[in-house]
């Protein structure tokens, strides 16, 4: 079903009896003064890229302590690639030395632009696809469903007619653009994990529940581990995490070091993650010792 009701839109009876379909009003991203809880609740229903934008913090911990114990983050750079809204990321950020050269937040869908046609709201990703329709009581996704299509087509053409303006949306999380603000070593910055990194070559980059071949195929996995391992120096490190969600799996996690062109692994989590025998085998052209 691609269509949700909204919370506190209907009779307290109707979100007891359907509440496995009730969500939270994603127009609360938009608000100023939301909540970190209620802004990461909201980012939920927000899909885009073919995944939904669930986030969380604390989701890292057992995986984050294994670059703690085995890498010295003195003046490194360190790049969270598909970071979502960056919850996780502080998580990790507060926990670093004090010394730290960077932290970079990068993900491929860091805003959204927004705009009204009467009471619909109506959210396109950079590609100008509209991705989410939110009306006063119902939601839907047009990328994933017919009903959702047809409404999102009838407010684009009210809106257009109304020559209605866009915004920008971003879709950090109110504490870490708070820290942004106050912490020169912390930034944001859009990539596709898919295309070469264009900065100065980090020491560090994580990448957690974006490689997962419930998203992608293992041709394309392996394709994005060869951009990551061409964007590490020798000797730099990779921290791959997912949270897998099976039962008695919490989390896995794997540390790995560019040597001669290819990763080794440092350590993994009692449970390694699920991509381990892709990133030991991938290779970069050339002679390998």
């Amino acid at each position: 079903m691609s269509v949700r009701l909204i919370r506190g839109r209907w009779p307290r009876v109707v979100e007891r009896r359907f509440h496995r379909f009730v969500w939270a009003d994603p127009r609360v991203i938009m608000a100023t003064d939301a909540s970190s809880d209620a802004f990461r609740e909201a980012m939920s229903a927000v899909h885009v890229g073919g995944t939904y934008k669930i986030t969380g913090a604390a989701r890292h911990t057992a995986a984050d302590d294994l670059l703690l114990k085995h890498v010295d983050m003195s003046r490194c750079t360190l790049v969270d690639i598909g970071a979502s809204d960056g919850s996780t990321s502080l998580d990790l950020l507060d926990r670093l030395p004090d010394d730290l050269g960077a932290y970079v937040i990068a993900d491929l869908y860091l805003a959204l632009r927004h705009t009204v046609a009467g009471r619909v709201d109506l959210f396109f990703d950079p590609a100008g696809d509209c991705v989410l329709v939110v009306g006063r009581r119902l939601l839907a996704w047009p990328q994933l469903s017919w009903l959702g299509r047809v409404a999102g087509a009838a407010a684009l053409l009210r809106a257009r007619r109304a020559h209605a303006r866009d915004e920008e949306v971003v879709l950090l999380n109110p504490d870490v653009r708070r820290r942004m603000a106050q912490d020169p070593r912390l930034t944001a910055r859009v990539h596709d994990v898919f295309q070469p990194w264009t900065d100065e070559p980090p020491d560090v980059v994580k990448v957690a529940n974006l490689l997962r071949r419930l998203y992608f195929s293992d041709e394309e996995i392996t394709r994005a581990l060869r951009q990551l391992l061409a964007a590490l120096p020798e000797g730099g490190h990779l921290l791959v995490v997912d949270n897998p969600r099976i039962e008695g799996i919490d989390l896995r996690g794997g540390l790995f070091q560019r040597r001669d062109a290819r990763f080794v692994t440092v350590a993994t989590t009692d449970h390694p993650p699920e991509i381990l025998e892709l990133v030991e085998a991938v290779r970069l052209p050339g002679p390998v010792a």
